[in-house]
């Protein structure tokens, strides 16, 4: 008989008033001024997506996975020579 694997939910993340400022910031240094190439992106919504839900529901790890996102699609397009850095 096969044992069934336990499978532990990840503690929740809580952050504190100074800890969301600080994500946002981080956030908000992306989507400021994003060239058109990166905000068109279809990956570039979703992550946008994961933040407003994560800062709504105050999933400090869905807002990680946005900001995570996001700065992989802007880094992509920086790698690929589509633009260059501008945070």
């Amino acid at each position: 008989m096969a044992r069934k694997r336990r499978v532990r939910a990840p503690k929740e993340l809580v952050w504190d008033v100074t800890e969301w400022q600080r994500a946002w910031e981080i956030a908000m240094m992306r989507i400021d001024g994003a060239p058109t190439i990166v905000a068109t992106q279809i990956v570039f919504h979703h992550a946008l997506d994961m933040l407003d839900r994560g800062f709504i529901l105050g999933d400090a790890f869905q807002f990680q996975l946005g900001i995570l996102t996001m700065m992989d699609c802007c880094n992509d397009a920086i790698e690929r020579g589509d633009c260059y850095q501008w945070w």
